[in-house]
């Protein structure tokens, strides 16, 4: 059976803000005709939307003191706050079983029926805006992340994926800053355990809480089955062939190594000048693509650009500068230095750069087995009048997937992915 087949939605309900009301789709009140739902390595919690459609006689009016039935905009009221639970099973994978709130509508009203647009984020994205840290912290990077989301998240240590980091104990003062904004910035400063690579993502999936570092997320197990892509989603075979389930319909490139911005934001090279205010001295630090490239890919490293090089010999050993002040005797009289910048900020760079230098978009039959920061084996077939000479061993390979949308209609169900990745080809390194 293709997974392109349309989903059935075993729960599809909706909540009034206050509580009191409950329009169900399986009673009838009202039809869904899209449904997504959407998860992103840069986003730190899960968003969809969904576009629903129902008459002027789907709920009894909130205002109506008969109860007289009215439209699912003005009846239940659908506001923002009202809360959706869904649980839609496509084909192929697991079942998407959530509790979102909806945090946007948008409505377009007729004389006898309405559409109406709804966006939706997870609970976190909401007790996020509602919470300010206001205390500090005295611990490793991942135990305060830790802390961060158990404590004010809420997120049972069953749903969470941390990374242990190695910077020494770091004193982190909340600022009154929300769990989020705190934990992005503890990310960017983040150096793993078992290596000296900079460079966290912190992110929701349906599977958890994530804290993890790119280095995790590059030398991770693929999903076990390739996918493969020829043009177009045909098969030979009957429509019932499940490895039709595994070509790809459609893919687009959309950025592949754009070489101006790259130089400008430091990817091959940058000086870096720390300020330490309690000696009032200066420290600098030079990173080069062409001696410091030693970071994990997914393919084979593509060699620094000979004009890049003419320029190093030129004596042009920087393209980008960076500033930033040490943070000497926060935690007391001690004036050594917390967390220094000098163990991440200019790697950091480098490697945040380096890994979303290309871009592909690719749709496929839904999957939901498939979460972001996931890995996946895309084969690509050669563009040659020989097609026995194989897949293109240089844009085939594994990619990262930056960010998912699984797409439900009446019609069908789809999987769009952004899959990232630094270096070409079949290629695999966790060096």
């Amino acid at each position: 059976m293709t997974a392109t087949k349309e989903a059935k939605y075993d729960k599809f309900t909706i909540t009034s803000a206050d509580g009191k009301r409950t329009a169900d789709f399986n009673n009838g009140d009202f039809k869904i005709i899209t449904f997504d739902y959407f998860e992103n390595i840069l986003s730190p919690h899960i968003t969809a939307s969904a576009t629903l459609t129902s008459t002027n006689d789907s709920v009894p009016s909130e205002e109506d003191r008969q109860d007289r039935l009215s439209s699912l905009y003005s009846g239940l009221p659908l506001r923002a706050g009202c809360i959706v639970n869904v649980k839609v099973k496509p084909e192929l994978g697991d079942a998407i079983d959530l509790e979102l709130y909806v945090v946007g509508v948008e409505q377009a009203a007729e004389s006898t029926s309405e559409i109406i647009h709804i966006k939706l984020a997870s609970k976190i994205a909401i007790v996020n805006e509602t919470t300010k840290i206001e205390r500090s912290y005295n611990l490793s990077i991942s135990d305060i992340a830790k802390k961060i989301i158990k404590d004010y998240l809420k997120i049972p240590g069953n749903k969470t994926i941390i990374d242990k980091t190695s910077n020494p104990t770091t004193y982190v003062v909340g600022m009154r800053k929300r769990p989020f904004d705190l934990l992005l910035m503890l990310a960017q400063q983040s150096v793993p355990k078992k290596t000296s690579n900079p460079g966290y993502f912190c992110y929701e999936t349906r599977n958890g809480f994530h804290f993890v570092s790119a280095d995790t997320l590059i030398n991770q197990e693929p999903y076990p089955h390739q996918y493969h892509y020829n043009g177009a989603n045909k098969s030979t075979a009957e429509m019932g062939d499940e490895s039709n389930n595994y070509k790809v319909s459609d893919l687009k490139v959309k950025k592949d190594q754009n070489f101006l911005e790259q130089i400008r934001f430091g990817m091959y090279s940058t000086k870096n000048i720390f300020f330490n205010p309690a000696t009032l001295g200066f420290t600098e630090i030079t990173i080069s693509a062409d001696v410091d490239g030693k970071f994990p890919s997914l393919g084979k490293k593509k060699d620094t650009a000979k004009i890049i090089k003419d320029e190093y010999a030129l004596g042009k050993r920087y393209h980008r500068i960076q500033t930033a002040i040490l943070d000497a005797g926060s935690s007391g009289e001690n004036v050594s230095i917390n967390n220094s910048p000098e163990m991440y900020y200019a790697a950091a760079t480098a490697r945040y750069n380096i890994l979303f230098a290309q871009e592909t978009v690719i749709t496929v039959p839904c999957n939901t087995l498939l979460d972001a920061g996931g890995v996946i084996d895309l084969q690509i077939e050669s563009i040659s009048d020989n097609k026995e000479q194989g897949v293109d061993p240089v844009r085939s390979g594994k990619y990262i997937i930056s960010s998912i949308r699984h797409h439900f209609s009446s019609e069908k169900s789809l999987t769009s992915m952004k899959l990232i990745r630094a270096g070409y080809g079949l290629h695999f390194t966790t060096e």
